[in-house]
């Protein structure tokens, strides 16, 4: 359904409209790129590159590894095997086996050089615009290590916020952190509020274009001025969306037309078709296969005219100071507290990859963010909005879950020995994966926790019966459990 009302111009003063003028279609056009000074390339090309793990936690697991080898070494001297079954001395053995089995492949990872991912939200102006993994492709050739784009499906705008923020304290993770918004970029005070994020570029995508049916007359954006009477235009959003572009045509281009509103494209398109509409502005993700296909045509694309330095960046809207280019704006985003070294290595990378884009008005490309006096202010005003950042200082924190159930697992392994004899295979094997399992949830839920006991009981048991039934070795078990499994 479209919803119309009309405007009322109120021409105040009037500035060049913000549009790049495409006769006909959306065909590449020239557009400065960005070349913000992101400070000298440190001589090490590779200086991003982090081992997994810091020297404590290496020096730690290496000392762990060498005691663990010297005593399962003096443990292979002991009797394993006696009249038939296991022998007394198999049990430290095959703990020590497991500790330093464990141990290894913690030093592998902790070694490995990690990938660097890229969380993306789903949004349709990213996922179908390819540009996001060129850039990262580019990323990964200039610091050295595989740069991926992560998106999940119906992983909103906060989701991948939160995914990046979690892993990012690793140095492992970025986050693109986008806005529905045209005049507020609100991924600024979202990722900004609370001081976690910061970010290291920008980004512009899915521009409003403004398309008219494939046989109009109208050629270009100037054929705006030319149409007597009121003009027909369609937007494709609902009127109680704060657009701001309908309301910048007005006000300070002094255009006094009726407005319909729809989030449906195909309503619009239709309208157009029937000559009920002279025009209608459309994000490019809403109408690229009607593009593609010819139904309608592209005559002007709104996008923010001036990246140079010492340029008026952007157009004023009455009293504003935000841009009024219409799209979407994202953000690549940066643990705050990442090293400087890092940092600069990513500024300088991203800004590589945004030079080597082709010039496409109508595709993802670099733009330069408002200046940090102006973001505070934006936070200021939408602070109230963001009720679910303020749970982030009690978020549980991935590296410190993995770091008590590593000591969980060594502590556990150690002793599961000696607690195996006093009350038997099954509930010592139960008590330690149903330990290890609880530690290693994000975020435990009752649910989870049901989930985790259950796994537990069956893994200690399949384990008991593999090893007695079928393995013929007679396993520590309590009288319950042996009077239950005969």
């Amino acid at each position: 359904m479209v919803e119309s009302r009309p405007s009322e111009g109120r021409p105040e003063w009037h500035d060049p409209p913000v549009m790049d003028t495409v006769a006909g279609q959306c065909t590449p056009g020239r557009y400065p790129r960005i070349t913000g000074d992101t400070g000298p390339l440190p001589a090490e090309r590779s200086s991003y590159t982090s081992r997994g793990g810091s020297g404590l936690e290496l020096a730690f697991l290496g000392l762990v590894w060498v005691l663990d080898a010297g005593l399962l070494w003096h443990g292979l001297s002991l009797e394993l095997w006696r009249d038939g079954t296991i022998g007394p001395g198999a049990y430290p053995v095959f703990a020590l086996a497991g500790l330093l089995g464990l141990t290894t492949i913690l030093i592998v990872k902790a070694l490995r050089v990690r990938e660097l991912l890229i969380y993306s939200p789903f949004v349709p102006g990213l996922l179908d615009d390819t540009r996001l993994q060129r850039i990262a492709a580019t990323m990964g050739r200039q610091i050295g290590i595989r740069v991926r784009v992560v998106t999940k499906d119906g992983e909103g705008r906060f989701s991948a916020l939160w995914a990046g923020a979690r892993r990012g304290g690793a140095d492992s993770a970025l986050t693109v952190v986008g806005s529905d918004l045209t005049t507020l970029p609100n991924f600024h005070a979202s990722a900004l509020c609370d001081g976690r994020l910061e970010p290291i570029g920008g980004l512009f995508f899915d521009p409003d274009l403004l398309v008219v049916a494939a046989d109009s007359p109208w050629q270009d954006a100037s054929d705006l001025d030319r149409t007597e009477g009121r003009l027909r235009l369609g937007f494709g959003h609902h009127e109680d969306v704060d657009h701001a572009l309908d309301r910048w045509l007005a006000a300070t281009q002094g255009f006094a037309f009726d407005a319909s509103y729809s989030e449906d494209a195909g309503v619009l398109a239709e309208a157009l078709a029937e000559g009920r509409l002279d025009a209608a502005v459309l994000r490019l993700s809403q109408i690229r296969q009607a593009l593609g296909t010819g139904a309608l045509r592209c005559i002007a694309i709104f996008s923010q005219p001036h990246l140079h330095p010492g340029a008026d960046e952007v157009s004023r809207f009455g009293g504003w100071e935000y841009p009024v280019a219409s799209g979407h704006w994202a953000a690549l985003m940066v643990p705050a507290d990442m090293a400087a070294a890092k940092r600069t290595v990513l500024e300088k990378a991203l800004a590589d990859a945004m030079a080597e884009l082709p010039a496409d008005e109508a595709s993802l490309r670099g733009w330069s963010y408002l200046p940090a006096e102006t973001m505070h202010r934006v936070m200021d005003s939408q602070r109230a909005n963001l009720g679910r950042l303020q749970d982030a200082a009690t978020a549980p924190h991935a590296p410190r879950g993995k770091i008590a159930a590593l000591v969980a697992a060594i502590v556990g392994l150690a002793v599961f020995p000696f607690v195996m004899v006093e009350i038997g295979f099954v509930v010592t094997a139960f008590v330690y994966v149903a330990a290890l399992m609880l530690i290693l949830w994000p975020k435990l839920t009752t649910r989870r926790a049901v989930l985790s006991l259950v796994c537990a009981a069956g893994l200690a048991l399949g384990t008991y019966l593999l090893f007695t039934k079928v393995f013929s070795i007679l396993l520590p078990a309590s009288d319950l459990i042996e009077g239950i499994l005969r």
